[in-house]
């Protein structure tokens, strides 16, 4: 994993945690994430690492 943990799972600096959710109500612009109450669509790998990246610094 990119972030080093699973789901249910936090990062051992407490910045990320990752969970599962059923619904985002994004269908048309899956996949989807949700990052500090922000719906990120469209995610593919290159936007997925900007995004980790950004929470790291």
């Amino acid at each position: 994993s990119l972030l080093g943990i699973g789901f249910h799972e936090t990062t051992r600096d407490g910045s990320v945690t990752l969970e599962p959710v059923y619904c985002l109500g994004l269908c048309a612009c899956s996949p989807s994430a949700m990052l500090d109450g922000e719906v990120i669509g469209r995610l593919d790998d290159e936007k997925l690492n900007e995004i980790v990246a950004e929470v790291r610094s």
